[in-house]
């Protein structure tokens, strides 16, 4: 019981790491993009996937749109981060309370015993 509560700590932490390197590189995608758009002319035609389906609009239009979904993805990264930490936080307490050890560990711990 006691170790299947940890492996679902660790299972969530791994969950919200793999959630926060995804957004991670969507929003590296959208500095990028950013960056592009910021050097051309407002009335050029620019294309937009939105649900799947490409919407021309010019730059003008576009790129507030992409710059609102940056600031919404920085905003998700940093909440994701803190819950990270809290989670990673509350696991590694419940680990030292439990004396639970990986197997690393438990060898490390041996051989400097043994040493």
């Amino acid at each position: 019981e006691i170790l299947g509560t940890y492996k679902r700590m660790m299972a969530e932490c791994q969950q919200i790491a793999t959630k926060v390197s995804e957004l991670t590189l969507e929003r590296d995608e959208h500095k990028l993009v950013i960056d592009q758009l910021s050097t051309l002319e407002p009335e050029r035609k620019a294309f937009r996937l939105i649900g799947g389906i490409l919407v021309e609009k010019t730059v003008g239009e576009a790129l507030p749109a992409v710059q609102q979904n940056y600031e919404g993805l920085k905003e998700l990264l940093s909440k994701l981060d803190e819950t990270l930490k809290t989670k990673d936080a509350e696991r590694k307490v419940y680990k030292e309370k439990h004396g639970i050890m990986t197997q690393e560990e438990r060898e490390n711990m041996m051989k400097k015993q043994g040493a």
